[in-house]
């Protein structure tokens, strides 16, 4: 039998209140202004609707320093001045959580970029606002967050977990639901329920009542990551990956989805937001990549060894990687190997103080690499392999895109 979750009376009103949330994505303010919702029923408070992604990059330097990178314009804007304690930085594609040792414990700072873009059926809206402070959560022991459709866990090892909604934003951090869960991997919110990994090699589904869902275990042995993708949750296991979805009259089904047989297994997951493709990296074979609609996994070999990779889930189900040898590829689904930059960032991946400090995030246009080495971040075009723009006098010990 596997051991029960632990939560505190307050998870059904909690559950309650994030599916509430959930009816339709609605974006939160970035201050307490009234404003109508428009047509569509999205409300964008004090931030106004605007024609394209605004996207920026938010970097962190080593003693935390935040800065917004504004893509379009080049500026740049401090979020927060450095600080001691850093142990790490998460982003949801608005906000940013800088996560410092307190003498109690931990906590999690919580900046708004008032930049973001909310999927509307076979349409997005996007908005941008002025940046501010949200406040701060705290807790006891490290911190995951895990994000998707507007909405954050924030979960402590302590086992306290927050339910940070965007919408709900306006209500200041106080008003966050709290529940407490005993969790063995990372905690996703999906249609009002919490899929929490468990102690058993399961992962178990909270409903909306703050119940388990009976017979709704799935296997899931060391859950490495979880990546909340167009078709649902999908968590990296030993044996493979596990999808949660919702279906018609918001059920949650799940299935499996195993390794081919004798196969490597894959390192973190990753891929474009809200895009249906992830890719890891294979041992020195290559990189895996998992498309979640079709439920299959395919390797594509490499003649060096990956270091990174991420799906872009576009039509042509390409993959952009980093390779050993400093180089950024773009792979299509059999591995060929459709573009390529120089040797990038060889003297960054080629120190071990600093290989693990590379980062690569992918938009619909560009791949964005860190070189910490070299102190910028570089811009490529993954159509062609272009190096457009590099962004130096940078200390990107982590990097968050916003947008």
């Amino acid at each position: 039998m596997n051991p029960p979750l632990r939560r505190t009376a307050s998870v059904a009103a909690a559950l309650t209140l994030l599916l509430a949330s959930t009816a339709c994505a609605r974006a939160a303010p970035p201050a307490p202004a009234a404003t109508a919702p428009d047509a569509h029923g999205i409300d964008a408070g004090g931030a106004a609707e605007v024609a394209s992604p605004a996207r920026a990059l938010v970097i962190a330097d080593r003693r935390g320093e935040l800065t917004l990178l504004d893509l379009a314009t080049e500026a740049r804007t401090t979020l927060a001045s450095g600080r001691s304690g850093i142990t790490g930085l998460f982003g949801d594609g608005r906000l940013v959580y800088r996560a410092h040792d307190t003498e109690g414990g931990t906590a999690v700072e919580v900046f708004d970029s008032a930049r973001w873009t909310v999927p509307h059926g076979d349409h997005t809206h996007s908005f941008r606002g002025a940046p501010q402070t949200r406040g701060t959560l705290e807790g006891e022991g490290d911190v995951t967050v895990v994000a998707g459709e507007q909405r954050a866990t924030v979960a402590f090892a302590g086992g306290e977990l927050v339910l940070l909604a965007h919408d709900a934003l306006a209500e200041g951090l106080d008003a966050a639901p709290r529940v407490t869960v005993d969790a063995a991997g990372p905690v996703a919110p999906l249609a009002g329920h919490l899929l929490v990994p468990t102690a058993g090699a399961t992962i178990e589904l909270l409903d909306p009542a703050g119940d388990r869902v009976p017979d709704a275990a799935v296997a899931c042995a060391d859950p490495r990551d979880v990546d909340l993708t167009r078709v649902g949750a999908v968590f990296s296991c030993a044996e493979g990956a596990v999808l949660f979805s919702r279906e018609v009259g918001g059920t949650i089904a799940a299935e499996a989805i195993p390794y081919p047989a004798n196969a490597l297994l894959a390192g973190s997951l990753s891929g474009r937001a809200d895009r249906p493709d992830l890719a890891g990296v294979a041992g020195e074979q290559g990189a895996w990549l998992l498309d979640v609609r079709q439920r299959q996994w395919m390797l594509l070999p490499s003649d060096v060894p990956l270091l990174q990779a991420a799906a872009l889930g576009d039509d042509d189900s390409r993959t952009v990687a980093i390779d050993a040898d400093g180089r950024v590829r773009v792979l299509a689904p059999d591995g060929t190997v459709l573009a390529r930059t120089e040797q990038l960032l060889a003297a960054s991946v080629t120190d071990p103080a600093l290989r693990d400090r590379v980062q690569l995030l992918v938009d619909a246009q560009h791949a964005y690499v860190s070189d910490p080495a070299t102190g910028a971040v570089h811009e490529i075009d993954h159509g062609d392999g272009t190096v457009t723009r590099t962004f130096a006098d940078l200390d990107p010990w982590s990097v968050q895109q916003v947008g």
